[in-house]
């Protein structure tokens, strides 16, 4: 099966740092400790603002009141960082993206917690109206600002769609990685990209908040709905006790403040079907996940 090289660097990186991690034991005790004192919690790299860790407090409040231990909050680079840390047991929980849950599933072993779901929720190409771009067939040769890697809605999705649009996202497009939703959008807004890859909400309360100017962007092309906007996974070796303990604050407790971060409607205990679209597309990509299991 063939792989896009973008994705092929991408997944093997992240062989290569787990495997390495593991020989070198990566010096914390938590790796050998299911329940430990305190839980460290990894933050996604959604956003490149001081206020992250703030947006996310009812998140990792709910994480606080289903396990009864007290949380440390570590904001991460990327999501690649985040499957490499709780594969060392440096993040014992995480607020993670649902498509490369699957990856991190097969690489590190993680076990996904909770799904939220019912969010308006696509991804998005945003271009500058100053480009003359008006379709997706437009792309080609553009520069085109993902997200991250890992991202669902800024990576994953978006190039899923140039791919079934007949646009190479490797060969006919000039990609970068802006390594947040609000960076990708800025680069288009400086005229650094013709076009961001985004959630489109995440452009929308970028327009909102007057970040960037509506009037000199618009969107060019949009998925389908994203059924799950959001997963909490746990590391392999974390206590049982503690991952049902996690579930049942965000599906039976007090969480309607920790919906809105994510402007979803329900919490739901995961399950293997719930990425059951997201492992369509990772074959469709041309992303072996079995063959990523055994590395």
């Amino acid at each position: 099966m063939n792989i896009h090289p973008t994705l092929r660097r991408t997944l093997a990186a992240a062989a290569c740092a787990i495997t390495l991690c593991g020989a070198a034991a990566c010096g914390d005790s938590s790796a050998q400790d299911g329940a430990p004192d305190v839980l460290k919690v990894g933050l996604p790299p959604a956003e490149a603002n001081a206020d992250l860790q703030a947006k996310f407090a009812p998140i990792t409040s709910l994480i606080e009141d289903g396990t009864g231990k007290s949380v440390e909050v570590k904001p991460t680079s990327d999501y690649l960082s985040i499957v490499e840390a709780m594969r060392s047991g440096l993040i014992d929980v995480a607020v993670f993206s649902p498509f490369p849950t699957p990856l991190a599933e097969a690489v590190a072993g993680v076990e996904p917690l909770v799904v939220a779901k019912g969010a308006a929720y696509s991804s998005v190409f945003v271009c500058r109206t100053d480009t003359g771009i008006d379709s997706i067939d437009d792309l080609r040769g553009r520069k085109i600002a993902f997200v991250d890697a890992g991202s669902t809605s800024g990576n994953y999705i978006p190039k899923l769609l140039l791919k079934r649009a007949g646009i190479d996202p490797d060969t006919d497009i000039e990609g970068t990685y802006a390594g947040g939703h609000d960076t990708a959008q800025l680069a288009v807004e400086q005229g650094s990209a013709d076009c961001a890859a985004d959630a489109r909400s995440s452009y929308q309360t970028m327009v909102d908040k007057g970040v960037i100017d509506g009037a000199t962007q618009k969107i060019v092309a949009e998925s389908d709905p994203i059924p799950v906007s959001l997963v909490i996974i746990a590391r392999k070796d974390l206590d049982p006790t503690l991952e049902q303990g996690i579930v049942d604050a965000f599906v039976d407790g007090d969480n309607t403040a920790a919906l809105g971060v994510v402007k979803a409607t329900s919490f739901e205990q995961a399950n293997e079907e719930d990425f059951a679209i997201f492992r369509d597309a990772a074959t469709e990509l041309g992303v072996n996940l079995e063959e990523l299991s055994r590395k």
